[in-house]
């Protein structure tokens, strides 16, 4: 018995074994990774069939018949129409670049690009579904995350949002912020909870994140309840501060509050106080009536100035506070006579 055992204590013998292991293993994987590209390149052929666009055929048909035109030059050239604004062009052109490029990273740009350029159409659905899509085939794509997030957000379904963001956790992403956003918002839009319980969870969501502030003033302006000015950045809401009713806010002692009212003529201006409202409380006692303030407000991170307030930057998608400028402006009365 021993002698039949020992060919199989030659240490040869074991290299050999060894050796066969690591082939047959790379062998299945080979044929494996194969299979999935096969079956990856299936999938996505599939699923852009649902999405193909009646453009200018023609133009289209030129282009996959000109092979000499590389994916670079596909991406640029879709990426130009995007900028311009003629998304029905660039989509067609990444639809024909997902047919043609077989490179697994080439297929993951082109699909994002895809559903971003939906999204920037206003095509939120489709954008979804894409991102889904890209989701499926590469879990742990961060952007096409974060994308995501904002397109639930914009179509009301919060808890999707939800889910995306504890998806962006395992990636370790630090999701408080938006987490935090969407539940407020969320909460606004229970129609099952009475507006004390809207306004108990808008307090302590405020507690934890500054963003929350905001909806709390506006939820609590909206139904006539009153509020400590004391839980908001009275920075951030600086232009509610100033539509609002005098008598509301005499009660506070925040110094941005006071610098308001000094502007609308009760008070006096603190020191420290933003040039336009302290100029405005000097105007008031002079007893000018004929200046005002209008606000500007711009992205902390991208740096873009707009008209009107948002929550989430409409250029780069950030979720912040926006710098809230004041400038002085004449004010427009309307005469109306009875005839």
């Amino acid at each position: 018995m021993d002698t039949l055992l020992i060919e199989y204590r030659d240490p040869i013998f074991g290299i050999i074994i060894f050796f066969a292991i690591i082939f047959i293993i790379a062998f299945l994987n080979y044929w494996w990774g194969i299979f999935k590209s096969k079956e990856e390149r299936h999938s996505i052929e599939q699923f852009i069939k649902r999405f193909e666009v009646m453009a200018d055929a023609n133009e289209y048909k030129k282009l996959l018949d000109e092979f000499s035109i590389s994916s670079e030059s596909m991406g640029l050239l879709a990426h130009s129409y995007s900028k311009s604004g003629e998304y029905e062009k660039a989509i067609g052109i990444y639809l024909i670049a997902l047919k043609r490029v077989k490179n697994r990273e080439e297929k993951q740009y082109f699909l994002f690009e895809l559903g971003k350029t939906y999204f920037k159409a206003g095509f939120l659905r489709r954008s979804a579904d894409i991102f889904t899509e890209l989701l499926r085939l590469y879990p742990r794509h961060e952007e096409a995350l974060k994308t995501l997030t904002v397109i639930y957000e914009q179509l009301k379904e919060y808890d999707r949002a939800l889910e995306v963001l504890d998806a962006l956790e395992e990636l370790d992403v630090n999701t408080t912020t938006e987490k935090n956003f969407i539940k407020a918002l969320k909460t606004i839009n229970d129609n099952l909870k009475t507006a004390k319980q809207k306004y108990d969870i808008l307090i302590e969501l405020t507690k934890k994140e500054s963003v929350v502030g905001r909806i709390l003033f506006e939820f609590a302006k909206k139904e006539n309840l009153s509020i400590d000015i004391n839980l908001i950045n009275a920075s951030s809401v600086l232009d509610l501060l100033w539509e609002g009713d005098s008598w509301s806010l005499k009660d506070s002692n925040e110094p941005l509050v006071r610098a308001v009212l000094a502007a609308k003529g009760d008070g006096e201006c603190p020191q420290n106080a933003p040039f336009e409202l302290e100029i405005l409380s000097i105007l008031k006692k002079q007893n000018y009536t004929k200046a005002s303030l209008n606000f500007e407000y711009t992205c902390t991170a991208c740096k873009g100035t707009f008209p009107v307030h948002f929550y989430r930057c409409p250029s780069c998608y950030t979720l912040k506070n926006p710098h809230i400028s004041p400038s002085l402006i004449k004010s427009e009365y309307e005469k109306y006579y009875s005839f």
